[in-house]
């Protein structure tokens, strides 16, 4: 039987007991799950823990639980891959979010390039799509959602190791992945018309590696978690 899974605030776990007392958690586990007294959930600090508990009372305003087991989650990747992804068509941009987190992107970054046509994002829909795909695959953290930046500010300030992604580049089969200290990889997605020739020029000049998924031509909202799902398993 499949055990229900939430995020939680931290501050609702009081040693060997969870309080909670937001409506929408509530409202989850009584109206819409039907949860009873007795029935086990799994909550996630969002630090990569995991805190099996049982239901102990219901009430309309809260729901207390005791926490059975405290355990590590372990499908988080060494590997930490912040996508920067050109932002696109709200439906688009918000697929991104849902199924990079699927894949296993540590944190979103959305940039401006010189062809980006959509600018707009809804955070908190954004952010609710990125903690029910979290809780969905089964992930320890929720990924990081950062403001957005022009392309420029955001390859000069990526950490770790970075790639952009450009079918003049180099083979990602023939890529390796250095030994970063900090584990970083910042992977660069432009936007359907793709990247300037400046835009190139500055990728290289802020030591980033050109890389092309193949012959093949990919969708925007494609590359980054084609990308990924490679690196990832390599």
């Amino acid at each position: 039987m499949k055990i229900h899974r939430f995020f939680i605030n931290p501050e609702a776990i009081k040693g060997s007991e969870i309080i909670l007392e937001d409506k929408n958690s509530v409202n989850q586990i009584r109206k819409v799950l039907r949860l009873k007294i007795g029935e086990g959930v799994l909550f996630l600090d969002n630090s990569g823990k995991e805190y099996k508990s049982v239901i102990k009372q219901l009430s309309d305003s809260a729901v207390n639980l005791e926490v059975i087991e405290v355990l590590e989650n372990k499908n988080e990747s060494e590997l930490k891959i912040t996508l920067c992804q050109s932002l696109c068509k709200k439906d688009k941009f918000e697929w991104v979010l849902e199924k990079g987190t699927e894949v296993g992107i540590s944190s979103f970054l959305p940039i401006i390039s010189e062809r980006t046509e959509k600018l707009g994002l809804n955070r908190e829909r954004a952010e609710k799509i990125l903690r029910e795909a979290a809780e969905q695959s089964e992930r320890g953290i929720i990924p990081k959602l950062s403001e957005a930046q022009k392309f420029k500010e955001s390859i000069k300030n990526a950490q770790g190791e970075k790639i952009l992604l450009d079918k003049s580049g180099e083979n990602i089969k023939n890529y390796q992945l250095l030994n970063q200290p900090n584990n970083q990889l910042t992977i660069f997605v432009g936007p359907e018309g793709g990247w300037t020739e400046q835009e190139l020029k500055i990728a290289k000049e802020n030591n980033a590696k050109i890389i092309s998924l193949g012959l093949r031509v990919l969708r925007t909202e494609t590359a980054g978690l084609v990308a990924t799902a490679i690196l990832l398993n390599k």
